[in-house]
């Protein structure tokens, strides 16, 4: 009996070992193999987890500041970034002749920031009061600050090259601009900068003259001008052209309002955008966004928009030069002809022409992108040797 019970528990204690090692075999490995399922690789394009998308939903709300139109795309992003930044940071490292910081006083900043360079900003809270963030583009290294906390003179300035991204577009504005211009003007003088640039959410009826003594070729420090809007002063020497670019959240918009929206346009072959006050319009870049065809108005609004020595391609002049894949009619009653022709495309060619959309917005960005970076290196990097 004493012989039996001894054989007993020997047996219960190998078997409580055996036990042991098959759990511990599956915690240690069996969790590794399966990790990659749920990485943001593995999740279909567009797709959030709901808990997160909730969350981030509620926290958008009251944050003029934030920018809806690639949030459902924020993780596989946020993948992409990583690998493509350590890619460019072994590829860079110790390579970097430029090292410029970018001030977001405007909302414009985040399409800039987050749009065309694919920036990410930490922290992920789109209500905080101070948002950073970092990418290596060309030969350029660029931080990017943003938030109600980036104040003049209550922050280091620890560049000599400096972008500026303000809001022109009314006289409270304005006013607001010329202060932020006014203590880079104070910080050249004190040689805390060398070089400026301004990237400016102009005037719709492009009145943009109380920025002109700020500028370097009238006597100011402003090296470079990057402005929305067809304006006259464009001459790809020292002022340049910039997309309107995404709506920012209205505090009178719902995320429910928003996602009606963003369905409208990911379920539209044709996005109508008539004129405004001014023709370039957010809806342009939104539909772009989401692959619908934009049917633009071509036509020129009251003011003082459009170059006129290059009228003939005015308005939308910079969409225009790089092939923008749109429906442009002069006037409304050509709709009902563009309709008709709607109606005997095939659903495969629609779909072909969606994905195209898709691919120039995408290059449109990229080539901006590259675009701002050689026109700073270029105008920055010369005038320090010089």
């Amino acid at each position: 009996m004493r012989l039996t019970r001894k054989r007993l528990c020997s047996f219960l204690i190998a078997l409580y070992c055996l036990f042991s090692l098959y759990a511990a075999y599956h915690v240690f490995f069996g969790r590794r193999r399966q990790a990659p399922a749920g990485s943001p690789r593995g999740l279909r394009k567009g797709a959030a987890p709901a808990r997160e998308r909730h969350g981030r939903e509620q926290s958008t709300l009251g944050s003029e500041e934030w920018n809806p139109w690639e949030g459902d795309e924020k993780n596989e992003q946020q993948h992409r970034f990583k690998t493509s930044l350590q890619i460019l940071n072994k590829s860079t490292k110790g390579k970097t002749d430029l090292n410029v910081q970018i001030w977001g006083k405007a909302a414009i900043g985040l399409y800039l920031w987050e749009h065309i360079f694919e920036g990410l900003l930490d922290p992920n809270d789109v209500t905080a009061q101070w948002r950073e963030g970092k990418s290596i583009v060309g030969r350029t290294q660029y931080s990017f600050i943003t938030g109600p906390a980036v104040i003049p003179g209550y922050f280091s300035v620890d560049v000599n090259n400096l972008v500026l991204i303000l809001n022109g577009r009314e006289k409270a504005k304005i006013f607001y601009a010329t202060q932020w211009l006014l203590y880079a003007q104070n910080l050249v003088q004190i040689q805390k900068l060398q070089h400026l640039a301004v990237v400016l959410l102009g005037n719709e009826h492009c009145n943009n003259e109380w920025i002109n003594p700020f500028l370097k070729r009238n006597g100011g420090f402003v090296e470079l001008l990057f402005i929305t809007y067809d304006s006259p002063w464009i001459n790809d020497v020292d002022v340049f052209q910039w997309p309107l670019g995404v709506a920012t959240w209205q505090p009178q918009e719902t995320n429910e309002s928003l996602k009606n929206y963003q369905d409208a346009l990911l379920q539209s072959d044709l996005t109508l955008c008539p004129v405004g006050v001014n023709t370039e319009c957010y809806r342009i870049y939104e539909a772009c966004s989401y692959g619908s065809i934009p049917v633009v108005e071509d036509v020129m609004t009251a003011g003082s928009c459009g170059n006129t020595s290059v009228h003939h391609s005015a308005p939308l002049q910079l969409l225009k030069s790089m092939g923008a894949p749109f429906i442009f009619i002069k006037n409304w009653k050509e709709l009902p002809a563009v309709l008709e022709k709607e109606k005997t495309i095939i659903l495969q060619e629609k779909i072909e022409r969606r994905k195209m959309l898709l691919q120039w917005y995408q290059h449109f960005k990229t080539e901006l992108k590259m675009k701002f970076t050689n026109i700073l290196e270029s105008s920055f990097l010369m005038n320090s040797k010089s």
